[in-house]
């Protein structure tokens, strides 16, 4: 799955960390409502991302020209 593509989980209060990554609202939501209904008593919320963090540790950019690029084929290993 792409890591950037939208997606939901189930999380029931006081149970283990949500793992699975739902492609549609509408089977996070039936998971919901399955694990509701095995687990009386117990709230069931469906998570929506909205958005994502990276660190990147190093970020080049090449600033020459695209002709002087070409002189990189003599590498020495």
């Amino acid at each position: 799955m792409n890591d950037q593509a939208k997606f939901w989980m189930v999380y029931g209060i006081g149970q283990q960390q949500p793992t699975v990554r739902h492609k549609t609202f509408v089977s996070a939501r039936t998971e919901a409502t399955r694990l509701a209904r095995f687990n009386p008593g117990i709230d069931f919320f469906v998570l929506e991302t909205v958005g994502s963090a990276r660190k990147v540790d190093v970020d080049f950019t090449d600033m020459r020209r695209a002709d002087e690029r070409c002189m990189d084929d003599e590498i020495p290993f």
